[in-house]
């Protein structure tokens, strides 16, 4: 007999994720994270399955590491990865002994404890251990195979000695062993991944696989990431903001530097926010995703492609910097002219466009995924469409269109997917099934009906079979201006509504520009368990359902979503499901906001769970990562204060009765915990019960399993 579904149970949840089909589509290589529960943490090994499904899955990797991005050499015999792996105990070849006598008495850890991720191979046609082939002091962030499969690009951050002494300072790793002062320099002097920034740039290298000797390709003052091969060996392709202002703009470049570094190309003008970028099998082209307002939060990333042969020689590229603009920007005026975000959008105005092809113009969806070329004209990509995130086979001939999965079906996919020989792998799930590792012939993708056509290739989630899950329907309902809101209604297991109406949950999605999928969610499966209808509704600002839909909540925060969230509460009150004195509300970062903005416009709810979110906009800015978008959105507080004042959920202080409980990390800088310390203390002052929780050492996500499941608990508890 079937269970619900029990908090310990999360430790069971395996998750699978970068997967990648070998070049003659044999095999797929993944990663699988789990979970440690005496060591309250996370592990990612890499596993190894047939795309025949005629074998189980097998392990690869085993430990308490982070093994992560497996990528296939060319010729098929060896297996890249990044981990956080001990180093190898010792080193039989002739490496330069000045740089790993160095690192590897520092242990590659960058002056603090933990290890750093370095670049491992295995020999995936004789088997054994996998082989370490850097030793940087800060890791490695990414890397490419060369077409040869004897050479490995990756992308480093790089501290000449200057700076090399100022982070052993900060890290506590002096003489006395006192942490130094952060000092400070940039715009951008923080991020919610990485705390406090510096000014250490991430170069490109190149290494060798036999003798693991590394060649710097880039230097100077910007840095360089996203490294990819051409096919044919001529060129490496990279992204860089190149403005000399990186931190005032999100114009990221496309450019070209040979294998030996001593030429360099500008594929792009400064026109987009480049990301992705992907050579097309004949290393004619190359894909890339981009918006086309780069700094406007809310428009479509478009898949485009570039001819490879446009690309403008620019000499020295470590003084290629500046260059190809007729203003820079970055300075906000103190005279304001126009409007106040009009006056503060001080971007850098390009000198050229980009002669690119827009493949997903017609489209009106965003582009969710790296493209994935399956032949010289063809790109299958992953965009969102309407709550899910679906394939889309886009061609250089042809419109492009979405093909899985359809519509009226209750699953999602994950962004990433790869291909060879002719196989595609993606993650699906589903909302009684968490994500499992599927493939599809490329044949199959172009037949009317593919999704009968895709092969499970895992199943490591067995224990939910022996478990009830909710089920899901999609409701539709209009919003005060008569556009269509699409939500998902999660209905306890055996739920009938004609043997008495549910406590209802609406839950919000952050974002706000993203959305709610029919997805695996152990949190929303548990609360449903426990007798709670949930409602997830795609208010507008959600993307998947056009630009226009998105772009309409920009400098105006509050109003809609709201109206389209409660809107909702009634439509399914109208149904007859969900009983009326007893409505609940929760949301987690942008869901937080929009929480604290509800209990300030309704007092419908009897109760309510702001997580990790802002309170009072003024006051976020600069405190927060995000100065940029607000920028965007609504210029700067100085100049436009009324607006600020007015999108905050404070606006809302006095007509707040809702009983609230405020989580937030200690170190989150997206939403900063001074902003729940600032909601927490007004609503005390006021009377209202409230209570704070504070997660120790968490950023904005939440990452140990044990807070992870302390979090639901504290949820369903406060609600009863």
């Amino acid at each position: 007999m079937k269970s619900r579904i029990k908090l310990d149970d999360y430790y069971s949840l395996l998750t699978p994720s970068q997967q990648q089909v070998s070049l003659d589509g044999r095999y797929v290589a993944y990663v699988l994270q789990g979970f440690r529960k005496k060591e309250n943490d996370r592990y990612q090994n890499l596993w190894l399955v047939e795309t025949d499904g005629s074998s189980p899955p097998h392990r690869l990797t085993r430990g308490a590491t982070k093994d992560s991005a497996p990528a296939w050499s060319p010729c098929g015999r060896y297996l890249a990865f990044i981990s956080t792996r001990p180093h190898e105990l010792e080193v039989a070849s002739a490496l330069a002994e000045a740089e790993a006598n160095d690192e590897r008495k520092k242990g590659g850890k960058g002056g603090d404890d933990k290890p750093r991720p370095q670049l491992w191979v295995l020999d995936m046609r004789y088997g054994g251990e996998p082989r370490q082939i850097t030793w940087r002091e800060e890791g490695i962030i990414e890397f490419d195979w060369s077409p040869c499969s004897k050479q490995i690009v990756f992308a480093s951050r790089d501290p000449d000695e200057k700076q090399q002494a100022y982070l052993k300072s900060i890290r506590g790793k002096d003489k006395d062993g006192e942490k130094g002062p952060l000092v400070i320099d940039r715009m951008q002097h923080k991020h919610d991944e990485e705390g406090y920034l510096d000014d250490v740039k991430a170069h490109l290298f190149v290494v060798e696989l036999e003798s693991r000797q590394a060649m710097r390709l880039t230097d100077g003052p910007c840095k360089e990431t996203e490294p990819r091969w051409s096919p044919d060996g001529q060129w490496i392709a990279f992204v860089s903001n190149r403005t000399g202002d990186a931190d005032n703009n999100r114009r990221s470049d496309l450019w070209l530097i040979n294998p030996s570094g001593d030429t360099a190309r500008r594929l792009t003008h400064g026109d987009v926010n480049a990301s992705w970028p992907r050579w097309s099998p004949d290393s004619r082209r190359l894909a890339f995703v981009t918006p086309l307002q780069p700094e406007n939060a809310y428009v479509l990333r478009h898949l485009a492609v570039v001819d490879a042969d446009t690309a403008e020689l620019v000499g020295d590229l470590t003084v290629s910097v500046g260059q190809g603009w007729s203003a820079i920007g970055g300075v906000v005026p103190d005279v304001v002219q126009g409007g106040a975000a009009e006056s503060a959008r001080v971007y850098p105005i390009p000198l050229k466009r980009t002669p690119w092809t827009l493949l997903t113009k017609d489209l009106d969806r965003p582009v969710v995924g790296a493209p994935v070329w399956v032949n010289e004209r063809e790109l299958v990509v992953a965009v969102g469409d309407r709550g899910q995130t679906r394939l889309a086979l886009a061609s250089l001939d042809h419109p492009t269109r979405i093909v899985l999965p359809a519509l009226d079906r209750y699953s999602a996919l994950a962004g990433h997917i790869t291909h060879g020989g002719g196989q595609i792998a993606f993650i699906q799930s589903s909302p009684a099934s968490a994500g499992e590792l599927y493939t599809i012939t490329l044949d199959a993708l172009r037949k009317a009906t593919p999704e009968s056509n895709s092969l499970a290739l895992t199943n490591h989630n067995t224990w939910i079979a022996g478990r009830e899950t909710a089920r899901y329907e999609r409701i539709t309902y209009p919003s005060s201006d008569d556009a269509q809101i699409e939500a998902l209604l999660v209905l306890p297991p055996n739920f009938d509504h004609r043997a008495g109406r549910a406590p209802l949950m609406v839950k919000i999605h952050g974002g706000p520009m993203a959305y709610d999928s029919p997805d695996f969610r152990f949190d929303t499966q548990y609360f449903a368990g426990q007798g709670y209808i949930i409602l997830l509704v795609n208010y507008r600002g959600s993307t998947s359902y056009g630009e226009a839909f998105c772009e309409s909540i920009r400098g105006d925060w509050g109003p809609r979503e709201h109206d389209d969230l409660m809107r909702g509460v009634q439509a399914v009150i109208d149904q007859g499901y969900a009983d009326e004195s007893r409505l609940y509300c929760t949301g987690f970062s942008q869901g937080g906001i929009m929480t604290n903005w509800a209990i300030g416009h309704t007092d419908r709810f009897k109760a309510a769970v702001s997580e990790h979110g802002m309170w009072d906009y003024v006051a976020a800015f600069g405190t927060d990562d995000c100065h940029l978008w607000w920028q965007d959105d609504i210029g700067v507080p100085w100049q436009n204060e009324a607006q600020y004042r007015k999108m905050s959920p404070a606006s809302g202080l006095m007509n707040i009765k809702t009983p609230l409980l405020i989580t937030a990390g200690e170190l989150d800088w997206r939403c900063p915990l001074s902003q729940a310390e600032q909601l927490y203390v007004s609503l005390k002052k006021r009377g209202v019960p409230t209570q704070l929780v504070i997660y120790q050492g968490e950023r904005h996500a939440i990452t140990a399993p044990k807070r992870a499941i302390d979090r639901i608990e504290r949820i369903l508890k406060w609600c009863e």
